[in-house]
């Protein structure tokens, strides 16, 4: 038997794509200041590069690796946290990912055991 896979679009990729665009942006924008800078001419690039986070953060995420970007861009991987920001809300939402991945990877592996043969759930 051969199984296939069919990719879809999540609706959301398209809104993901801008989001984290508008971060990197941002962020590029800030390193591209020459030293030494004025708090005059960081501090709008900073508020920029916060509110695009605050978008990333605020949309839900897709899968892990959206888990992941979001809790970089929260600081929990850094130790750089953001102030004024749940990251209890970040890490929760990674577990509900990951309970619904294993979900996902215990049905599948009952309606097809050979498909998923080696994983354990």
């Amino acid at each position: 038997m051969t199984d296939i896979i069919i990719t879809q679009p999540h609706p959301l990729d398209a809104i993901w794509s801008q989001a984290t665009e508008a971060v990197e942006d941002a962020q590029s924008a800030i390193d591209a200041l020459p030293n030494p800078y004025t708090d005059e001419e960081i501090d709008p690039l900073v508020m920029t590069h916060l509110k695009a986070v605050g978008v990333v953060l605020a949309l839900p995420a897709r899968n892990l690796s959206d888990c992941l970007y979001k809790m970089d861009k929260a600081g929990l991987l850094d130790g750089a946290r953001l102030v004024d920001f749940d990251h209890d809300v970040v890490v929760q939402e990674t577990f509900a990912v990951l309970n619904a991945a294993v979900a996902r990877g215990t049905k599948l592996k009952a309606l097809n055991p050979e498909f998923l043969e080696g994983v354990t759930l």
